[in-house]
């Protein structure tokens, strides 16, 4: 173990974290002030592989904070637990001219439990700097024992797009015969520095730009992964996803035993099924029904689930004990299924890197393979329809854990295609511009979720959003009831009815009145035009379906014809038409689609004629005469 270069290294860090220093932020360069909330005057991060379990983390931060809405960064947590111990912390607070206000030491760091609603042994520690006028400057040093090396850290030397860097530098050492893996993404020119070192240089921050992909992240970053590693006890092999899946299926073999009475509880339960499918339906509800979701992170860093018999004796568990809890029940009903891991997240879409093996993963959930469609089952919920997946889980990587090791899947993706509102209007409009609406609106995929997320609230909590989200200035919500039906792709259904004081304006014998009643109307923010980013109009993707019948007042008729409206372009298509109906009504058709394709950013102009066009077509106002 080479201990005097990394005691060196800390004492060193150490006394220069309270030394005279260059901190003041009058030394930052003009440069890295421009869109930045935050300064990185020094980031160091060293990682010393010991042997195939053990390592120890040095990593020195110095922060210039600039404005309120880096406040946060006062309050740094570090994060431990049996595997990854901290055996070091301290820290400093300097003003804006670098002047050195106040050392932490390690008396002064809190430590507490990590979530007091879990069964788990993590735990934090937490400096509090004191907050002064901006801008000024914290330090910290912390050093870190890893006791189990499954784990390699990750580096980013620029954490946000609001953050700037001055100075900044990853180093790996490892010993004879060990083997690191390493993942480059978006390095400056130059920043390789050494076979396993980085250093950066005056970063600037950047400029956020609207409709950029949610997962598009221009930040430079260093990953890395062990090949051979051990884990309390467990040895592994990540070279390959192959292999660091035989790790993990090793981890849950044995954990896959039910009492003999729930066997025969679900092969009953199963018995009049016609196919395999039906009996994934009917265990899938026996879960929901039966257990709840806590989390256990206990086990070999919280890798390993509780075993099947006691999740089912206890009733519940985290989504690692319910995966491998239900892969045991359909196993039991002849049914095959797999655990399988992913990195869920509405934004971690691209958080897995099918030529990288590693463990980045923070979720499990069960794989049903089946002809002639795949079914996935998440385990958390108790509310969630069989075989659909929400925005945390769709369209990405997983990794399926067989006995013959693991297997990079790609999970459903929901677009415009499963992802709509079909909203069907009445409206009743009075001489005096007011309205009544009845509104039966069906949500489907993706966009279904907020809305059945509103089942079991209180109603005057579901009003509430509804007042929150309806583009209208005065309303009052009448009605409001809201059903569920659930599927492969679920839909929620809401029955809304409103009183609208104000839906026309008057003038003289005139009513103008507008086109888009409920449907969320588009809006252009403002954009640079020098666009950097690529450009996605929707996450998902979405089709927006508006049926509006409008019942005229008595004696009045639409002034004049309407010439009927369609947009395309490489993000979607509009479409708005009006036309009579036999009984002398109007009939307003919006149909809005805006696929979720990823465009260049030469594309900008198009993009905002497109939105702007839009925006126009739905600022419309019909005009209705009254005849003399």
């Amino acid at each position: 173990m080479k201990k005097p270069p990394l005691l060196i290294f800390f004492v060193s860090a150490s006394l220069g974290l309270f030394a005279q220093n260059n901190f003041a932020a009058a030394n930052i360069p003009v440069s890295l002030l421009k869109n930045a909330n935050v300064v990185v005057r020094r980031h160091d991060l060293k990682f010393e592989v010991l042997n195939q379990g053990d390592a120890i983390e040095t990593e020195h931060k110095v922060m210039t904070i600039l404005n309120e809405r880096a406040e946060h960064e006062t309050d740094q947590y570090f994060w431990y637990d049996p595997i990854v111990s901290i055996t070091d912390i301290d820290g400093a607070v300097y003003d804006g001219s670098g002047q050195l206000i106040r050392t932490i030491k390690r008396k002064d760091v809190q430590d507490v439990k990590g979530a007091e609603y879990a069964v788990n042994d993590n735990r934090m520690k937490i400096i509090q700097f004191p907050r002064l006028p901006f801008p000024f400057t914290i330090e910290y040093t912390v050093v870190r024992k890893y006791h189990g090396l499954m784990i390699y850290p990750d580096f980013y030397p620029q954490e946000s797009m609001s953050e700037s860097v001055e100075s900044a530098s990853c180093e790996i050492v490892m010993p004879a015969g060990l083997e690191v893996r390493v993942l480059e993404m978006n390095l400056p020119t130059g920043a390789k520095t050494g076979p396993l070192r980085w250093d950066f240089h005056q970063i600037t921050a950047l400029s956020d730009e609207p409709f950029s992909p949610v997962e598009y992240v221009p930040l430079p970053r260093v990953l890395s992964a062990p090949t051979k590693f051990t884990m309390e006890g467990y040895e592994g092999d990540m070279s390959t996803w192959e292999s660091y899946g035989k790790f993990i299926e090793k981890l849950n073999s044995d954990r896959r035993e039910l009492p003999l009475a729930t066997e025969q509880k679900l092969r009953t339960l199963t018995a009049d099924c016609p196919d395999a499918a039906c009996k994934v339906a009917r265990v899938y509800e026996y879960l929901q029904q039966n257990t709840r979701y806590f989390f256990v992170g206990l086990g070999i860093g919280g890798w390993q689930p509780m075993p099947a018999k006691s999740v089912d004796e206890f009733k519940y568990s985290d989504c690692k004990g319910l995966s491998n809890y239900t892969v045991a029940m359909l196993r039991a009903v002849g049914v095959p299924a797999y655990y399988a891991l992913i990195k869920a997240g509405k934004k971690e879409r691209n958080g897995q890197y099918p030529d990288f093996p590693n463990p980045r993963f923070n979720h499990a959930f069960v794989c049903v393979p089946m002809v002639p469609d795949t079914l996935w089952l998440e385990c958390t919920s108790q509310t969630e329809s069989c075989g659909f997946l929400g925005d945390a889980t769709d369209d990405r990587l997983a990794l399926l854990i067989t006995p013959e090791g693991g297997k990079m899947v790609h999970t459903p993706a929901y677009d415009e295609k499963n992802n709509s509102i079909l909203r069907t209007t009445q409206l009743a409009l009075a001489a005096d511009g007011s309205a009544v609406l009845q509104s039966v609106d069906i949500y489907r995929g993706i966009a279904q979720s907020e809305v059945a997320g509103m089942v079991g609230m209180a109603r005057a909590e579901q009003e509430k959003i509804w007042y929150e989200n309806i583009g209208l200035s005065d309303f009052e919500i009448t009605a409001l009831d809201i059903h569920l039906q659930k599927g492969r792709l679920p839909e929620a259904r809401c029955d809304l009815s409103l009183s609208v004081p104000k839906f026309a304006s008057i003038s003289g014998k005139r009513l103008f009145v507008p086109v888009v009643a409920l449907a969320q109307k588009i809006t252009v923010p403002p954009m640079e035009l020098d666009r950097k980013y690529p450009i996605q109009a929707s996450g998902r993707g979405i089709t927006v379906e508006d049926n509006l019948t409008i019942a005229l007042p008595a004696g009045y008729t639409l002034e004049s014809g309407f010439e009927s409206t369609a947009y395309s372009s490489p993000f979607g298509t509009y479409e708005l038409s009006i036309k009579k109906t036999s009984e002398g009504q109007l009939h307003i058709f919006r149909k809005l689609v805006l696929n979720n394709s990823i465009q260049p950013n030469t594309q900008f102009e198009s993009f905002l004629t497109f939105f702007k066009n839009i925006a126009k077509a739905d600022k419309t106002k019909l005009v209705l005469t009254k005849a003399t």
